[in-house]
């Protein structure tokens, strides 16, 4: 059979990884070098190819590759049985004279996320490409796109990661078109011109912020979801400068809409379901404040769905949780969590700085003051430790402005949060659009960078035992088998050698600081 369109992703994005969504971030590890083979080999055993109906098609795939999709089929501009969702390593199965567009969603294809600069790249802790850059390179590099766009076909390339490739030489790197924005309001005209000869390539089409559906009109899922991803709400509203989605408009979708893409994931052999949006606990709200009502809601609703394994979701906000506590363990009760059965989720603290987050992220903490952001982040910990949901939270360095005292003020803030199970990751801020200063995580690190560093280190070291041994429980066992091999290599040995590493760059920035203060050369960074 030939298809018009064909929809794909590069290796990094079309995989399960064994069964632990999290997985998918070592992707952004750097390639090459002495800890390549171990990289590599925990890569293997974690990105199985996705899997595939009898035909090859794959029977999940990146939940906004489903969304285009499901909007191109609506639109009437193809039929069905017209285009097809395709592993990459399937690609040249489905490749025909008849194909016309090969669609690409892209997360990070230059590795320009924050998690592929903090860990990777040049401004990285090891200055080599990432797996996610070299990933989407050996895709849009590969022979079968070569072929397919000897004979005629166009290659569109978008998704969240899409503004990487804005600026760059389209026509250098194989792209006939690059959408940005929301893909379901314009990629359907997009293969509309294509199909018709109407689109002059390379291009560049971009979804206007007013171009954007009513929560009600987003298209539903006609296929299963990487990690059961379910999106409930689009958007965030708070305004947090250099973070996108809290730019845009939030839109909540139907309890009805929602529970027809979990009964799709199942019926695609995806029973375990995450719930996507910005900060989940505002699902039905249009103001900063959960709506309790209609969170329990929606999660009594799927609860209520026969075949489901088990739910968690992808964000939530440290103020809503700190605003809503009773929401947590109402959620906690109804997903039956225990000690050994907890939810992870992603989060961001940002900063310890009041300063900070008034200048960048003035409604981060809302209903709470920039000044209480101490007490809400401790006061969200403390309620998620107690209802056995596991934050793992982000923190941002090198923000523009950024001074001494704010990362000081971070590594307290740090510190207070021992206690609370959980994981916390320092990345870094690249200013790629030219505000503010680049830095290099590890070179252009002043001491009280390496205090955080270290009061980090020492945070996820007192969690990563335990945490490791309750999250591979649902994996495969060659996959638990590595992960738990690999925490103790980590323990054993990277723990003391970190430490000591950590400890020596804090004494030696230390040392060199104040023999410039003797001399009068900059003004004071220790703190008394």
């Amino acid at each position: 059979m030939t298809y018009k369109v064909i929809l794909t992703a590069d290796e990094s994005l079309m995989s399960n990884y064994g069964s632990g969504l999290f997985y998918g971030f070592l992707t952004t590890a750097p390639v090459g070098g002495q800890e390549y083979s171990l990289a590599e080999r925990l890569l293997k055993l974690l990105l199985k190819d996705v899997p595939t109906d009898k035909t090859g098609r794959a029977l999940v795939a990146p939940h906004g590759l489903r969304r285009v999709e499901s909007a191109l089929i609506g639109s009437g501009v193809v039929s069905p049985d017209e285009v097809v969702v395709v592993s990459p390593k399937k690609l040249g199965n489905f490749i025909s004279n008849e194909t016309a567009v090969i669609g690409i969603s892209v997360i990070d294809p230059l590795g320009k996320g924050p998690a592929s600069t903090t860990f990777s790249g040049e401004w990285g802790i090891i200055h080599r490409e990432p797996f996610t850059k070299m990933m989407f390179r050996n895709l849009i590099c590969s022979e079968e796109i070569r072929r397919a766009k000897k004979n005629g076909a166009k290659v569109v390339v978008g998704g969240p990661g899409a503004w990487q490739l804005d600026g760059i030489d389209l026509e250098k790197l194989g792209i006939d078109v690059l959408v940005l924005g929301e893909g379901e309001v314009v990629f359907p005209e997009v293969v509309r011109s294509i199909l018709n000869s109407e689109i002059k390539t390379p291009a560049k089409v971009k979804a206007d912020f007013r171009q954007i559906l009513d929560g009600d009109k987003i298209p539903p899922l006609r296929g299963g979801t990487v990690g059961g991803i379910v999106e409930v709400s689009r958007g965030c509203g708070r305004g947090c400068s250099f973070c996108m989605p809290t730019l845009r408009k939030i839109r909540h979708r139907p309890v009805q809409d929602i529970v027809a893409d979990v009964k799709t994931n199942i019926r695609s052999g995806q029973r375990d379901i995450c719930l996507h949006a910005e900060d989940v606990l505002r699902y039905g709200s249009f103001n900063l404040l959960p709506d309790h009502q209609k969170v329990i809601g929606l999660f009594t609703a799927l609860e209520g769905i026969e075949g489901i394994g088990v739910s968690s979701i992808s964000h939530a906000a440290m103020a809503s949780i700190a605003a809503s506590p009773q929401t947590v363990m109402d959620i906690s009760e109804i997903l039956r969590l225990d000690r050994s059965r907890w939810m992870g989720f992603q989060t961001g603290i940002e900063t310890g700085s009041p300063e900070i987050l008034q200048r960048y992220m003035r409604n981060k903490a809302y209903p709470f003051r920039p000044e209480e952001w101490h007490d809400v982040v401790e006061s969200a910990f403390s309620t998620c430790h107690e209802n056995n949901w596991v934050p793992a939270a982000t923190l941002m360095i090198n923000l523009p402005g950024e001074k001494a005292d704010d990362v000081i003020k971070t590594t307290e803030l740090v510190e207070k949060l021992r206690d609370y199970r959980s994981l916390i990751v320092p990345l870094l801020f690249v200013p790629f659009d030219g505000e503010g200063k680049r830095m290099r995580m590890i070179e252009d690190a002043e001491y009280y960078h390496f205090e955080l560093y270290r009061a980090v280190w020492r945070h996820d070291m007192h969690w990563l035992d335990e945490l490791a041994k309750d999250y591979t429980r649902g994996n495969r066992i060659s996959t638990g088998l590595m992960i738990k091999s690999i925490v103790e290599l980590v323990r054993r040995v990277a723990d003391p050698k970190v430490m000591h590493y950590l400890e020596s760059k804090i004494n030696e920035l230390k040392t060199e600081e104040i023999a410039r203060l003797k001399t009068g050369k900059i003004e004071p960074m220790i703190q008394a």
